[in-house]
């Protein structure tokens, strides 16, 4: 567990710079997979199929759009969670194999949320690394988020696992 905080200057609603306090979170998950990056990678990369390997903890995905070259590649947009009210994801990463990242297209009371999740080869396996990093102004929402996100990561990685390893 990562969590740390640090002044910064954070815009006010009319532009102006004021001083503040950003506490800035990250959490990071890893396991270990007998698949390949390959096959764990087809999964994430595929927004419109994690409902399929993801459920029920996501009931509903769909790429709202593609990247520019018509892939799902950076800047593809999924909409994933809940039909009625999709959690929107912009991709920022696409390195297949081995990097995967996104970005929260919408801010609440946490802000800058970047996932990324890695898959490095080691002895006849996958080692996957699951990391969200997110900030807020205020420490009891950002610790309280944390511990959802550790629970909501812990459970995406178990079930990309499983679902590459299953398709085996």
């Amino acid at each position: 567990m990562k969590i740390f905080s640090s002044p910064d200057k954070v815009a006010s609603k009319s532009g102006r710079k004021v001083a503040g306090m950003v506490h800035r979170y990250e959490c990071v998950i890893s396991r270990r997979s007998t698949a390949s990056p390959q096959a764990l990678y087809a999964l994430i990369a595929d927004g419109a199929r994690w409902s399929q390997w993801a459920a029920p903890l996501i009931p509903y995905s769909t790429w709202e759009c593609l990247s520019p070259n018509g892939d799902e590649g950076v800047g593809a947009i999924r909409a994933v969670g809940r039909r009625k009210q999709p959690t929107r994801e912009q991709v920022t990463i696409h390195e297949p194999p081995h990097r995967h990242g996104y970005t929260l297209l919408s801010d609440g009371a946490i802000r800058d949320y970047q996932g990324e999740v890695t898959f490095v080869e080691d002895d006849g396996g996958t080692r996957v690394t699951w990391r969200g990093r997110y900030e807020t102004r205020w420490r009891a929402v950002g610790l309280g988020y944390w511990l959802v996100l550790r629970v909501v990561l812990g459970t995406l990685t178990r079930k990309l696992v499983a679902g590459a390893e299953r398709k085996g």
